[in-house]
């Protein structure tokens, strides 16, 4: 039986999939992933390349050219509109990442991999302000230093007290981080916490009615 152009379309679409292989329909399981994700990506972190402008590539380059969008996206990555602060922000987040620094001075090579990396984590943190811009750029920093603290731990054939040494080291870095997220919930939310109380009564007829009661806490410690 002779394909029609159509057949044969839709096997060139995936020459790589085995025959009985391709999926027709998602489950709605996979359509709410799918969802998830597709809301997600709607919300790209601005990327850069490598520039030319220098014999040494030591600069970066908008991946985009529209300036509107990357104006917008800055914005979004370290909480101002400040153009200055957000490269001082930039420059300062990129040196905390492993292999930026070494003897030899600052690794230009790897520019673009740090600057991006950045870009992506502080587009996942979404700071609100110059004061969140600033604490989200300390987190990464304290991520940084608490996952090479620990991979330092894990070296072999060290003494145990150096193993030791790093893992204290981390540690406190894992607590920072914790505390750092803490205070960031507690800025966003302006102090407000909300407890939740279950309280149990049981009537003469053996019957248990359970009541809320919620209560806030504010800025001055007073609940009410």
């Amino acid at each position: 039986m002779k394909k029609n152009a159509k057949d044969k379309q839709c096997e060139s679409d995936t020459p790589d999939v085995p025959k009985g292989l391709i999926k027709k329909e998602y489950t709605q399981e996979e359509k709410t992933r799918i969802a998830r994700y597709l809301e997600r990506a709607k919300r790209e972190p601005l990327k850069f390349n490598r520039g030319t402008s220098k014999p040494d590539n030591s600069c970066l380059e908008l991946h985009t050219t529209n300036k509107t969008l990357s104006k917008a996206k800055f914005t979004e990555a370290f909480g101002t509109t400040d153009s200055e602060l957000q490269q001082y922000l930039l420059n300062q987040v990129v040196q905390t990442f492993r292999g930026c620094e070494s003897s030899k001075g600052f690794d230009h090579t790897r520019m673009e991999e740090f600057a991006n990396n950045a870009m992506a984590l502080l587009n996942g943190i979404q700071p609100q302000d110059e004061i969140e811009g600033m604490l989200a750029v300390q987190m990464i920093a304290v991520h940084n230093m608490a996952m090479e603290t620990m991979k330092r731990a894990m070296i072999t054939d060290q003494t145990f007290e150096g193993a030791e040494a790093n893992i204290n080291r981390a540690t406190k870095m894992l607590r920072t981080f914790n505390a750092q997220m803490e205070a960031l919930k507690r800025y966003r939310t302006g102090g407000q916490q909300k407890v939740t109380v279950e309280h149990v009564h049981v009537t003469a007829g053996g019957q248990a009615i359970v009541g809320v009661v919620n209560r806030g806490e504010g800025n001055d410690g007073r609940r009410g």
